[in-house]
């Protein structure tokens, strides 16, 4: 009877034994970030390190030579698309300078915005990165822009026009600012036909309306060498109509010196015009803004100058919009500084 009891008692012991070692050749269960680890290494295995989907853009730029994808859904939180970033990119997160992550088109998945470079001087508040703007979501990650200019500020800006929600890079020059502008649509991103064309300038208390300040040498020309000198800024204007949710810009459609006195209320050429040079172009915008380019010629030089009559004012106007005296501009005025996207507006003159 005690041997048989010794036998169960030892088998017992045996299953216990046998549990617990087999217990230690069980991997403890992977936690979220491990198990996308896991996806992303699966990836990166077979695709090259900075590589992306393709993007959809609204005016032309070079086609990227790298693609990548996860090769299953993978959730987009922060440490996620971050962590992917910088595999893809080869980076460290010092060099992650800017990362803006939320929810860009509203369909329930997080995409995120970075620019990946090396801080190099300080620009007023803001400090300016050397390096590339990159787009990355669930689906992808892939470098969208490289700095041409001094660099990147290290914030962006957003700007919402209607329903749509559009991010700003400010890319540092040594005298001007041009913005690069992006949104997302259908989880991609998506450059703006006014990306690139100078500073976006928002007013909070203007409305689905904005500015973008042109800068260019186009005060005085010399024909024979085809050479400008005269740095000027000048500011242009657009405005999101809700009617078919797109943004235009206040083109200027060519009026006569009768209707442009009738909304000035004066002859602006006859008064302005000065003896012996020539009117360049005259017309209005529909914002309410008359303009008369001129041009006066001396020597071996041409001299471009501009009037600006806002009638909703009922003043001249400088380039910033603000009131000044009867002193001309210098530089051309144009119509459209993006003629692709510009609203021309019927102008009544006198026969109205």
């Amino acid at each position: 009877m005690m041997r048989k009891k010794l036998t169960v008692y030892f088998v017992m012991i045996l299953c216990i034994f046998c549990l617990f070692a087999c217990s230690k050749d069980v991997d403890e269960p992977k936690t979220e970030d491990e198990q996308v680890e896991d996806t992303f290494k699966e990836d990166d295995k077979e695709t090259d390190k900075s590589a992306g989907p393709d993007i959809k853009e609204e005016k032309e730029v070079s086609e990227p030579d790298n693609e990548v994808k996860p090769s299953e859904k993978v959730k987009a939180d922060e440490p996620s698309l971050k962590r992917y970033l910088m595999r893809i990119a080869s980076v460290k997160e010092d060099e992650v300078v800017l990362f803006d992550q939320r929810d860009f088109d509203n369909d329930g998945a997080q995409e995120a915005f970075a620019i990946i470079g090396k801080i190099v001087e300080d620009y007023g508040d803001n400090k300016v990165a050397s390096g590339s703007i990159w787009f990355i979501s669930k689906d992808g990650c892939r470098k969208i822009k490289e700095t041409n200019g001094m660099g990147f500020s290290d914030k962006d800006r957003l700007m919402k026009m209607g329903d749509t929600e559009y991010i700003l890079f400010d890319e540092v020059y040594v005298t001007a600012l041009v913005t690069d502008a992006w949104y997302v649509s259908d989880g991609m991103p998506v450059e703006t036909p006014f990306s690139a064309k100078g500073d976006i300038v928002v007013d909070q208390n203007e409305k689905d309306r904005f500015a973008i300040v042109d800068d260019c040498y186009d005060a005085e020309y010399y024909p024979a060498d085809d050479y400008w000198v005269g740095h000027t800024w000048k500011k242009y204007y657009f405005f999101y109509n809700d009617e078919d949710g797109k943004i235009y810009e206040y083109g200027g459609t060519d009026i006569s010196v009768e209707t442009a006195a009738y909304w000035c209320g004066f002859d602006i050429v006859d008064r302005y015009l000065p003896k012996g040079d020539q009117v360049d172009s005259l017309f209005c915008r529909g914002n309410g803004l008359v303009v008369l380019n001129y041009e006066h010629k001396e020597g071996d030089s041409i001299t471009y100058y501009h009037y600006i009559y806002d009638f909703t004012k009922e003043s001249l106007v400088d380039e910033m919009g603000e009131i000044t005296g009867e002193e001309p501009l210098l530089g051309i005025y144009l119509e459209a500084l993006c003629p692709e996207i510009a609203s021309y507006p019927e102008v009544p003159g006198l026969g109205m």
